[in-house]
């Protein structure tokens, strides 16, 4: 995992890859400015208050509020997006995250949200963009080479998409879904006993990691190509 200010929140199937989406906020911990009033910085802490509760439309509207008297604070948008997204609602999502892609566009971890909600939406020309902004802006984000890889796939770019595996693999040679974007490349390309070894090895990684979903995901793959 690359090192930095994201967090985890989500696992989605797109495709027959799982990815992750990076939050730079995690929502909970929104960037307080320095020159936040205190009533801004109160909406933030009722808000944080609200989604450790699970009532992600009343953090939502808390942190509208907030934005609405700092329109200039990006990490509000990212929040916002990320519970919208938490939601399953992508198009609100996406609103969300372009406004702080647009406040502060060098954002490795914002493009990456943007790729991943834009992938999710069925827009893959867009994520592969959006991707791409994320890599350029972190070498490290290997969330973003999964994404772009995954995209890839979907657009049959496989040359591209073995780029993004071997980028991947030299940043998380342990990951096991740096080997099940491997895997599909192969199975998409028609070559079932390669896919199967580097299927394997992802199983036996997310086994070791305790993620069992993840295991019997890989197992139903291997017994589509035959084992």
């Amino acid at each position: 995992m690359y090192k930095g200010t994201s967090f985890l929140f989500s696992v989605l199937l797109m495709g027959s890859i799982v990815t992750t989406m990076a939050s730079v906020t995690q929502a909970q911990v929104l960037v307080v400015q320095r020159q936040s009033t205190q009533e801004v910085k109160e909406l933030l802490e009722q808000g944080r208050r609200l989604v450790e509760t699970g009532d992600y439309g009343g953090a939502i509207a808390v942190y509208q509020q907030a934005a609405n008297l700092e329109p200039k604070n990006a990490s509000i948008y990212s929040g916002i997006g990320y519970l919208y997204a938490l939601q399953g609602n992508f198009s609100a999502a996406l609103t969300a995250y372009r406004r702080a892609v647009a406040l502060n566009p060098n954002n490795s971890d914002y493009q990456y949200a943007l790729g991943y909600i834009s992938g999710n939406l069925g827009n893959n020309n867009a994520a592969k963009e959006a991707y791409r902004k994320a890599i350029q802006l972190n070498r490290g984000n290997i969330n973003a080479y999964i994404g772009l890889g995954t995209i890839l796939v979907r657009l049959g770019e496989y040359t591209s998409a073995q780029w993004a595996y071997e980028e991947a693999v030299q940043l998380a040679p342990r990951n096991p879904q740096v080997y099940e974007l491997r895997g599909t490349i192969l199975k998409k390309q028609g070559k079932s006993k390669e896919a199967i070894a580097v299927l394997k090895k992802a199983r036996d990684l997310y086994e070791q990691q305790g993620k069992f979903d993840s295991v019997t995901r890989m197992e139903a793959t291997l017994r589509e190509l035959g084992m």
